[in-house]
């Protein structure tokens, strides 16, 4: 039944409308206190002023340029699926729009700055266990939305979220001797840089147009199921070849239900 509901959501997909809300700046938070001498003894303002300035990446992070990257492909991924965007400055168009619309809201986008401990390890001779430890740098992405069904008055305004990250990337193996016996780890380590965040702002905005839908669907299911119970299938939709299958973890997480 479930899936019969959501198949029936997809023929009026390309009737739907999607205002996007943009929040008005970015938090950005550095997580790495143990690097701040007495950090536990300073007053709030001068520890979030001593680790922004400490950061590596965050304070190099334009907001407008991470804004255009993820804002641009969030926009190209809800047009690709058949849905009509406008943007905050045609608000008084939305209004007017046929068909079903929703606000998509991203009420709150948080860049944090950590690392990320690692452990390379092998085992040789069934016995002996090397191992190589790393801190490797990570910053991570987090998202809320709010997503609103326009004239509809038992919509309810879930509080939702995601977060993906992007890090300095190791390749690597344990390489044995056979003659001495020595055991070196080589591996190539590729540094991120600022670049990777803006490519990941724009690769998160695809996603989450993809995310965006599948919660729209899954509502439109819920609510017409007719038990008020909501299924335990969380459907996705892949438009590349049209299909609906369980969605797993790869989607919002609910965060006040």
């Amino acid at each position: 039944m479930e899936r019969k509901i959501a198949k029936g959501f997809l023929t009026i997909k390309d009737s739907l409308s999607v205002l996007l809300i943009q929040p008005g700046y970015i938090y950005k938070t550095n997580a790495k206190t143990w690097e701040i001498e007495n950090f536990e003894d300073l007053s709030g303002w001068v520890q979030d002023s001593i680790l922004y300035d400490k950061s590596l990446f965050i304070k190099e992070v334009d907001d407008s340029i991470f804004f255009e990257k993820y804002f641009s492909g969030l926009q190209n991924g809800l047009i690709n699926l058949g849905i009509t965007v406008f943007n905050q400055d045609r608000i008084v168009d939305f209004m007017n729009v046929k068909g079903t619309a929703f606000q998509v809201a991203v009420v709150q986008l948080e860049l944090e700055e950590d690392i990320y401990p690692y452990r390379a390890e092998e085992i040789f001779d069934d016995t002996v266990a090397y191992y190589e430890d790393f801190n490797l740098n990570t910053v991570n992405v987090n998202n809320w939305y709010e997503i609103t069904k326009l004239n509809d008055p038992l919509a309810i305004n879930n509080l939702l979220y995601a977060s993906h990250y992007v890090m300095d990337e190791l390749e690597g193996r344990f390489a044995n001797n056979i003659f001495t016996g020595e055991v070196k780890f080589k591996y190539n380590l590729t540094p991120m840089d600022v670049n990777k965040i803006y490519n990941l702002a724009q690769m998160l905005g695809e996603k989450y147009a993809g995310y965006v839908f599948d919660y729209m669907l899954n509502e439109h299911v819920y609510r017409n199921i007719g038990n008020h119970v909501r299924p335990g299938t969380y459907f996705h939709y892949d438009p590349q070849i049209k299909t609906l299958y369980p969605a797993g973890a790869d989607r919002f997480i609910f965060l006040d239900n």
